[in-house]
């Protein structure tokens, strides 16, 4: 009889325990919804017209033991043009404290760091180089020409392959941009009737 109840006390224990975690479990996921929720917000209503996303978010606990998300976010101004510009914004929720961490820029002014120190890493920074490093001069005119040009930008195994093309024109160029910062020759790819 003794050992029935003891059976009986570690199930209740083992279930009381199953429990409480399934409810933290469905606690953290109410909390992160609503960390996502509230950063979409504020970034939509600080950059209505830019392209936004949530790239990290990580559980955090503070000095008090009280759970929080860091959140890291990608907001890329004027997405579709020759020179997107692209920042990272970092967001505490909720906030820890009233001092912000600054945006991290990654491309600003049409510039990208052309050093083969220096690595592209993001599409916004394909793009750029694309038409802005030494060899891409023809590709530089072609988007003066066509105003309403426009690019595919992948990353491949070497680097970047950027392709801009215009319902205007009969011919569309493709760019291949290596690790390294150097642009192989770019290819001017007649249209096919």
């Amino acid at each position: 009889m003794m050992r029935k109840q003891w059976l009986l006390l570690i199930v209740l224990v083992l279930a009381i325990f199953a429990l409480v975690k399934i409810v933290e479990f469905f606690k953290i996921d109410v909390v992160e919804g609503d960390a996502t929720k509230f950063v979409l917000e504020d970034l939509h209503s600080k950059y209505p017209d830019a392209d936004i996303e949530i790239i990290t978010i990580k559980e955090m606990e503070n000095e008090y033991g009280g759970k929080y998300f860091e959140i890291k976010a990608k907001v890329t101004d004027d997405p579709d043009s020759g020179c997107p510009e692209r920042m990272h914004i970092f967001y505490n929720y909720p906030d820890q404290n009233f001092v912000t961490q600054p945006p991290e820029v990654i491309t600003a002014d049409c510039d990208v760091c052309e050093e083969p120190e220096c690595i592209l890493v993001f599409p916004e920074e394909a793009v750029i180089a694309s038409h802005t490093f030494a060899g891409t001069a023809a590709v530089h005119q072609y988007l003066s020409d066509y105003s309403d040009s426009y690019y595919e930008v992948t990353e491949t195994a070497e680097g970047w392959r950027v392709i801009w093309d215009s319902q205007n024109a009969s011919y569309f160029y493709i760019v291949d941009i290596l690790k390294n910062n150097s642009v192989e020759p770019v290819e001017k790819v007649t249209k096919s009737e």
